[in-house]
């Protein structure tokens, strides 16, 4: 099949390594065929709205085309850290509050997505594709590690605000080997994709059809990854899809330039795997 959407890129306003600017992304989909896209530049708290401001004013600035959306990646982020931000009480340490309060957690229970009805509104936010990016806290053991994750994914599947539930089962490699403790290749634990037990997947897929969520298929997750996290993906992709749910197509670009491979590899991929344009939807 030929891809046809991508709902999930970030431009040089992002708050990480995203370094494309708004209107090449305009340009370079238009030029890999893909017929509706939207941007989506992360939000993890509230002190990353600013970077989403200037981002809607730089998207309005290029005179964007009809099938050119705005939205917002935001983050499944703990209650206490936010608030914790937003009052300025805490001491920061290495990247924080970029990415929120990474640390272990001193109060387990409520999540959150930092944003408001009103906010949404006033940045002209289409959509909104929400993630789980990192554990909360730094989980022991490798049940621990995806159970800390299924949890903030059914979150994400219930929520009434959130259209994609983006790349899921991101970032069980590193939560898993322990990598926002040690941040080196060391600690990266591919394997533990095959790992995740069926009934959970299936959790998670029915929550996000009895909520009329669509699921993230997620370039940057398929492509260049070990055979065996693809695999599992896959194959979970294709129950959720045999179950009745349907998928929106992100890249994850976070490159000054689209990847015509990428895109190329992921369709023989879907080809494999029998998905169909059908399979897809819009997330607005």
């Amino acid at each position: 099949m030929k891809i046809k959407q991508n709902f999930h890129i970030h431009s040089h306003h992002s708050c990480d390594s995203a370094c494309a600017t708004i209107r090449d992304i305009q340009k370079e989909q238009e030029a890999l065929g893909v017929a509706v896209f939207g941007l989506s530049d992360h939000l993890h708290t509230r002190y990353n709205l600013p970077d989403v401001v200037s981002a809607y004013r730089d998207y309005l600035g290029i005179l964007p085309h009809k099938d050119f959306h705005f939205g917002v990646e935001i983050t499944c982020m703990t209650q206490w850290e936010c608030e914790a931000i937003n009052s300025g009480d805490f001491t920061p340490i290495s990247d924080e509050p970029i990415y929120g309060l990474r640390r272990d957690v001193p109060k387990q229970g409520k999540y959150c997505l930092d944003i408001t009805d009103e906010e949404i509104r006033a940045n002209g936010i289409e959509f909104i594709v929400a993630g789980v990016h990192w554990p909360d806290g730094f989980p022991k053991t490798l049940a621990d590690s995806i159970d800390n994750l299924f949890v903030q994914e059914m979150f994400l599947a219930s929520h009434p605000l959130v259209d994609v539930v983006a790349h899921p089962w991101y970032p069980l490699e590193l939560t898993a080997g322990d990598w926002f403790r040690h941040r080196d290749q060391a600690h990266i634990d591919w394997n533990a994709h095959t790992a995740i037990p069926r009934e959970l997947n299936d959790q998670l897929g029915a929550e996000m059809l009895k909520h009329g969520k669509l699921a993230e298929i997620n370039l940057s997750e398929i492509v260049g990854r070990p055979d065996c996290v693809v695999t599992a993906r896959m194959e979970c992709y294709a129950r959720w899809r045999e179950a009745g749910l349907k998928f929106t197509i992100g890249s994850d670009q976070h490159s000054a330039h689209a990847d015509a491979a990428q895109f190329a590899a992921a369709e023989k991929l879907l080809n494999q795997y029998g998905f169909q344009e059908s399979d897809f939807a819009l997330p607005f």
